[in-house]
C-alpha cells in the first residue's frame, strides 16, 4: 500500500467513527487503537492491518446501514453453497430415437457396468452421434440383418438398437456376457449397408434412460434393475415369425414396384457396397410431415450399354462400364433432402458407377454403369422406407 493511501483511509474511517454515536466509547477507542499510524516493517503486518482495515469499515457501515450487512452475508452464502446437482432423468417404458441424421460416424467401443438402481450400456463413437432407434420387446430373440437368421440371446426380454450411417472399428466384440442383474447379453444382428445393429437381451421387460453425451461422444442406455410402475406403453411385440431366411432370387428382367401416391417421397440417403454374391445399391426415402412412410413407386430397366439420357435437359451422360441400369422413381424428389454426391465411382467388381440422371417434377431418375451384363434382385424394406437393388456378381 502507498503511504498516501494508508493515510486517507485512516482518516476516513476516523471520521466514520466519530460520526457513529452509536458505537460504546470503549468501541470507539479500540477502533482509534487499530488505525493509529504504527511504523512500517514487513509485508505481513501491512496485509493483517489491511484486513483488519476492512472489517472495520464493514461494521462502521453496517451500523449506519443494517442492509449492507444482508447483502455481504448473502453473497459469501452463494460463494460458499455448492452449487446443486442435476436432476437425473427419469427412466421411461417406451421406444426411443435420436442422434443426428446424415453424418456418418464409427462405433469404436461397447462398455457395461452394474450401477444402484439400474445397468449401464455405453457406446462410444469417433464423431458424433449418428441416428438410432431403440426398440423394445417381450423376447430375447432378434432376427439378423440381412439373412433372416434368428438368434435368441440369454434374458427374457430384449432392446434392439440401430444405428445409421456407421462403421465398426476393429475390435468392437460382436457377442458379450456381461451377465448384469438386468444386461445379460449383447450380441451384433446385423452390419449391412453401413446399419449396425444390436440385440440386448435384458432379465425381463424393464425401463430404460437414453442419454446421448459428448467428449468422447457417446450414447448411453441405462436398464432398469427394480421394477417399475410406469404405465407408459408396452414394449414393441416381436413378430411372430421370422423373416423369409431366403433374400430371394435373382432374375434377368426388369423391375417394378413400390407404392404410388402424394405427396412426393424425400430422399435421404443412397448407399453402395459389396456383399459376398453381390453388389448392392440402395436407396433410402423419408416422408414429408405427416405422411406415411412408402418405398415410391418405381421401374428398374436393364440395358445392353451405359449411355444414359439426362432428364429433362435430353444430355447424353455415359458412365464406366459396358452395360447399365436404370432406376426412375415417381412421386420422389432429392432436391433439398439429399446432400451427398450425385455421382458414385465405387468400382465394385459389377457396379462401376452410379449417378443422378434427372430430379424434375416430382420424377427422380438414377442411372448405374455395369462391368457386365448381371441379373438383379429387388427388396422393399422399411423403417427407414428403401429400395434395395442387389447386382449379382460372378
Amino acid at each position: 500500500m502507498s503511504d498516501n493511501f494508508e493515510k486517507n483511509l485512516r482518516d476516513h474511517l476516523h471520521s466514520e467513527a466519530q460520526e457513529t454515536r452509536e458505537f460504546p466509547r470503549r468501541l470507539r477507542g479500540r477502533i482509534r487503537d487499530g488505525i493509529a499510524p504504527r511504523t512500517r516493517a514487513r509485508i505481513a503486518p501491512q496485509l493483517a492491518l489491511a484486513g483488519a482495515l476492512v472489517l472495520v469499515a464493514v461494521a462502521v457501515l453496517a451500523f449506519r446501514n443494517p442492509t449492507i450487512i444482508n447483502v455481504v452475508t448473502t453473497n459469501i452464502k452463494q460463494i460458499l453453497q455448492p452449487s446443486p446437482s442435476p436432476t437425473p432423468q427419469p427412466f421411461t417404458c417406451t421406444d426411443r430415437s435420436g442422434g443426428t441424421i446424415g453424418i456418418s460416424s464409427q462405433l469404436s467401443a461397447i462398455r457395461t457396468a452394474p450401477h444402484d438402481g439400474y445397468d449401464r450400456i455405453v457406446f462410444d463413437f469417433t464423431g458424433q452421434i449418428p441416428s438410432y432407434d431403440l426398440t423394445r420387446q417381450d423376447s430375447a430373440t432378434f432376427v439378423r440383418d440381412a439373412s433372416g437368421q434368428p438368434v435368441t440371446l440369454d434374458g427374457g426380454g430384449g432392446l434392439k438398437l440401430i444405428f445409421r450411417d456407421t462403421d465398426l472399428a476393429s475390435g468392437v466384440p460382436s457377442d458379450t456376457t456381461p451377465a448384469l442383474a438386468s444386461v445379460r447379453e449383447i450380441a451384433q444382428i446385423g452390419n449391412f449397408e453401413r446399419v449396425v445393429s444390436y440385440g440386448i437381451g435384458i432379465s425381463s421387460s424393464q425401463c430404460v434412460r437414453v442419454l446421448e453425451l459428448s467428449g468422447p461422444s457417446r450414447l448411453v442406455v441405462d436398464v432398469a434393475t427394480t421394477a417399475s410402475a410406469s404405465t407408459t406403453a408396452a414394449p414393441t411385440p416381436l413378430p411372430t415369425a421370422p423373416a423369409a431366411t431366403d433374400l430371394g432370387p435373382f432374375t434377368c428382367q426388369d423391375r417394378s414396384g413400390g407404392t404410388s401416391g402424394s405427396p412426393a417421397m424425400q430422399l435421404t440417403d443412397m448407399r453402395v457396397a459389396h456383399q459376398p454374391g453381390y453388389d448392392r445399391i440402395v436407396f433410402e426415402f423419408a416422408p414429408q410431415a405427416g405422411a406415411v412412410p412408402r418405398v415410391p413407386g418405381y421401374t428398374l430397366f436393364r440395358q445392353a450399354s451405359a449411355q444414359f439420357v439426362r432428364d429433362p435437359s435430353g444430355q447424353p451422360v455415359t458412365m464406366r462400364g459396358s452395360y447399365g441400369l436404370r432406376v426412375v422413381f415417381q412421386q420422389a424428389t432429392g432436391m433439398t433432402s439429399y446432400t451427398k454426391s450425385r455421382d458414385l465411382t465405387p468400382s465394385l467388381p459389377v457396379v462401376q458407377e452410379v449417378e443422378q440422371l434427372g430430379d424434375f417434377e416430382a420424377v427422380l431418375s438414377w442411372g448405374a454403369g455395369l462391368s457386365r451384363e448381371s441379373c438383379i434382385r429387388t427388396l422393399e424394406l422399411s423403417n427407414p422406407s428403401r429400395l434395395v437393388i442387389d447386382v449379382q456378381t460372378p
